[in-house]
């Protein structure tokens, strides 16, 4: 059992472990600039999404796990629901970027902490259409 624990998680590229804040996001070439989310990617392949749009006053929180591939991220949210696309993504420095396959869309994150009142004060989503529809 210990190798098969190795094998799922020697597919994590490490470089994109850490948490990543959203500095820019854009649709078919425009901006959307109503969210703010924090992006916890965990070197054992489980990610936290914090979101909030503009009118929200605290964070959803979603959870599930990633797999990265040839430069390639795709995740699976906790109830089962895959990620709306899956992303070519792009580490430099602090700076993380995703691009998705199919539907033009562009996201900026740079390296960041995670507060705490992000974290006390989030409410867990368990379904994907509850809610706030996930940015990923």
């Amino acid at each position: 059992s210990c190798e098969k624990v190795k094998i799922e998680t020697s597919g994590i590229d490490h470089a994109v472990a850490g948490v990543w804040e959203l500095t820019e996001a854009s649709a078919e070439g425009k901006p959307v600039d109503q969210y703010e989310v924090y992006l916890h990617l965990a070197p054992e392949g489980t990610f936290e999404l914090y979101q909030k749009s503009g009118s929200q006053t605290r964070y959803d929180l979603f959870t599930g796990t990633f797999t990265t591939t040839d430069g390639i991220i795709a995740g699976v949210y906790s109830d089962g629901k895959l990620w709306g696309a899956k992303y070519n993504y792009t580490v430099s420095g602090d700076d993380l970027t995703l691009k998705s396959f199919n539907l033009l869309e562009e996201q900026k994150y740079k390296r960041s902490a995670l507060p705490d009142e992000v974290i006390d004060n989030a409410n867990a989503v368990v379904t994907k259409g509850a809610g706030s529809t996930p940015i990923l």
